[in-house]
């Protein structure tokens, strides 16, 4: 009931990001997650966490954490 505008006002004030960013950010948190406790490939962790491609979510995610995907995995294992 509240409008785009307002929306991204208290997504400023309460959280200082974007609802964009927000969701990204989660989206990314849950990636790493499945990456650190499953077995699951990059593939399918990228599909799991709503990107289209491995190549952008691979992109996205070393840009956001300084590492691949492949390498935060190796890291833990």
């Amino acid at each position: 009931g509240i409008s785009t505008r307002q929306l991204e006002r208290l997504f400023a004030r309460y959280l200082n990001s974007t609802p964009k960013h927000y969701f990204m950010e989660m989206r990314l948190n849950r990636a790493q997650n499945l990456l650190v406790q499953t077995e699951q490939s990059v593939t399918e962790i990228a599909m799991a966490c709503g990107f289209q491609s491995t190549s952008h979510f691979s992109k996205v995610y070393r840009s956001h954490f300084g590492r691949s995907p492949l390498v935060q995995r190796a890291k833990i294992g």
